[in-house]
């Protein structure tokens, strides 16, 4: 669970976004850390806007442990979103041009404990290529989450 700002610089800069995600443990892993990098863990989320755009995703998520307490990961997969799409797009909104695309995220995240970690995010609904109007642009989130492991 977390939050961030939306799309710092752009339409709807500063609105405050609230994100959940369900991550799988690896489906096996490799006895060397950055072998085990190449094995993903699924995830589901979504990104909730109350006065901006919303969005649901899933995919793959690739961990590095760079030690014990400190890692990175990237993130790729499918979305759909709720923004506008239309031929009017309010001035304080973001032209999508679609309603589907991809996500991709990047985070840097370091363990509390052995249950608890605390993660910086930057993640991106890309619409590229599903229209040429005005060069349509997805959001981007910059953020913090609290992740707990079961």
């Amino acid at each position: 669970m977390g939050t961030a700002v939306a799309n710092p610089g752009g339409r709807e800069s500063g609105l405050l976004n609230f994100s959940g995600e369900i991550a799988t443990p690896r489906p096996f892993t490799l006895a060397d850390r950055f072998a085990n990098a190449i094995v993903p863990r699924f995830h589901l989320g979504a990104s909730a806007n109350f006065n901006g755009t919303r969005y649901a995703y899933a995919g793959a998520t690739w961990t590095v442990d760079l030690s014990k307490t400190v890692f990175v990961e990237a993130s790729l997969g499918a979305a759909v979103n709720d923004g506008k799409t239309g031929a009017v797009i309010p001035q304080d909104r973001l032209n999508l041009g679609c309603n589907t695309g991809t996500r991709e995220a990047a985070a840097l995240g370091v363990r509390l404990n052995d249950r608890w970690s605390l993660v910086a995010t930057l993640e991106h609904f890309s619409t590229a290529g599903c229209s040429d109007r005005n060069q349509p642009r997805g959001p981007a989130n910059v953020g913090a989450r609290l992740g707990y492991t079961f």
